[in-house]
């Protein structure tokens, strides 16, 4: 019985993969080859399901619906204050790609930082034990993924900087609230055997962003 629950564990996992894998390659084929402002508006399902996915193989418990929450809240008010004042990340405005907006800044920007937390989290978690080296190599991790995704930020109308040039202090202030936001989920409880599922959707969402720069 036991070994059979596990099979089906993993046939929906890998259910899991095509789905997000077609989300991806169906946002790419829309927005470069067919009709962006069609595609584009609906870019914010390619965070909702995954996070959707993520959260119910690993059904978090309620400390840790609490923890996500804390993160979610913090970081929509770090984007909150920098969209409405510039004091944190620089002077920038969102884009209508991430749909519904709360004082200038999408809702599914806080789901962004959320399950770019918890998959880099759970993805360090396979590889080593220490969770204070988990909590620096997931804000490095994190801030890559920024360094890929902020000269097409403007391509996919996700977000544009004043003068159109990225500022030191955006990089500065991202690792500050993604190192504050591990911090949070520091004790978070995760699952080992999620550490493919989040290996595969790091590698799809990189891959995405690269084929961006052709």
């Amino acid at each position: 019985m036991t070994k059979l629950i596990i099979r089906v564990k993993n046939k929906l996992k890998y259910r899991d993969f095509i789905l997000i894998f077609l989300i991806y390659l169906t946002g790419f084929i829309g927005i470069r080859f067919l009709d962006k402002d069609f595609f584009l508006p609906l870019s914010f399902l390619s965070l909702l399901i995954p996070f959707i996915l993520f959260l119910y193989r690993l059904k978090p418990t309620y400390l840790g619906y609490l923890q996500l929450s804390a993160v979610f809240l913090f970081t929509f008010f770090a984007e909150w204050i920098g969209v409405n004042y510039g004091w944190i990340f620089g002077n920038y405005q969102y884009g209508d790609s991430l749909s519904i907006k709360l004082g200038g800044v999408p809702l599914m920007i806080g789901v962004n930082w959320v399950l770019l937390c918890i998959v880099s989290r759970q993805f360090l978690d396979g590889l080593i034990t220490n969770k204070y080296l988990i909590v620096v190599l997931s804000t490095f991790l994190m801030l890559i993924i920024d360094v890929i995704l902020e000269p097409i930020a403007p391509i996919l109308d996700f977000w544009v900087w004043e003068g159109d040039a990225v500022p030191f202090t955006n990089y500065r202030d991202w690792f500050i609230v993604a190192v504050i936001s591990q911090c949070v989920l520091f004790n978070f409880k995760l699952k080992k055997d999620l550490f493919i599922w989040s290996a595969f959707y790091l590698i799809i969402l990189i891959l995405f962003f690269l084929t961006f720069y052709f």
